[in-house]
């Protein structure tokens, strides 16, 4: 067994069988080796029939990057079981240290495949979702490779109803409003999500193309929080409100 295909092994059995974060690699995978062992194991996960569901950019505001200690975004996929609907219960105990993102997804179309401005963007979705991310501390992002390789955080998304995307929609002004249980979080408008949230489609395309892969018909991006990562625990009740676009509310129980 090669070295790489060990460190793909260790992190695929990881993922897999829910076990601790593989640390023997700590420090020792760049950006790029920890990205595509990422992509490795999701077509791992496909291969074993569960299907990803799209892809998440991560650290795309500059108040989580300060959070987080980093100074670029990344991205992680998405996976068809591990998507929940608005109203959902989401089990705190089943996750190390969760945290909650509040996000917009959108839902591409085939216009994705030669999209490369940001007004391509624009003619590439059909969809938009009000949406929450919720992560896990598995690893310190401070060590990027291991991070990346273990999907950036991410275990999966919740998702609103979703709202027919209009071209003349302006993203950057959308505000997202964060509540939890009867407090009032914080709220931010679009314009923090790399000045545009489908600006996050764009960087995720151009990401994925230097490991060969592609954006296609049907995935659904998740563009980035609006705001700083919400540690939440069991008994609390998560609502965020998007000008123009909807709710989604999640609740964490045990």
């Amino acid at each position: 067994m090669t070295e790489k295909h060990e460190v793909l092994e260790s992190f695929w059995r990881s993922a897999w069988e829910r076990t601790p974060t593989p640390m023997q690699w700590a420090g020792q995978l760049s950006v790029d080796e920890g990205s595509l062992i990422q992509i490795q194991v999701g077509d791992r996960y496909e291969a074993h029939g569960i299907r990803r569901f799209g892809w998440k950019v991560a650290a795309t505001n500059k108040a989580v990057q300060q959070q987080l200690g980093v100074s670029e975004p990344g991205f992680g996929s998405i996976y068809e079981n591990k998507v929940l609907w608005s109203g959902a219960a989401l089990a705190s105990s089943q996750l190390i240290q969760p945290h909650i993102e509040c996000e917009l997804a959108f839902l591409l179309n085939k216009n994705i495949k030669s999209a490369r401005t940001l007004e391509d963007m624009a003619e590439s979705v059909d969809f938009v979702y009000p949406a929450f991310e919720y992560i896990e501390k598995r690893v310190t992002v401070l060590d990027m490779g291991v991070a990346f390789a273990d999907n950036a955080e991410h275990t999966g998304i919740v998702l609103g109803q979703p709202v027919r995307h209009q071209i003349d929609r302006d993203y950057r002004q959308v505000v997202c409003t964060l509540f939890k249980n009867t407090s009032l979080i914080d709220s931010a408008p679009g314009e923090v999500v790399l000045g545009n949230p489908l600006n996050s489609i764009l960087w995720l395309k151009q990401r994925l193309e230097k490991y060969q892969r592609q954006l296609t018909e049907g995935m659904v991006v998740m563009t980035g929080s609006f705001l700083r990562q919400l540690p939440v625990s069991s008994g609390d009740h998560i609502r965020a409100e998007f000008s123009g676009l909807g709710v989604v509310d999640v609740n964490v129980v045990n």
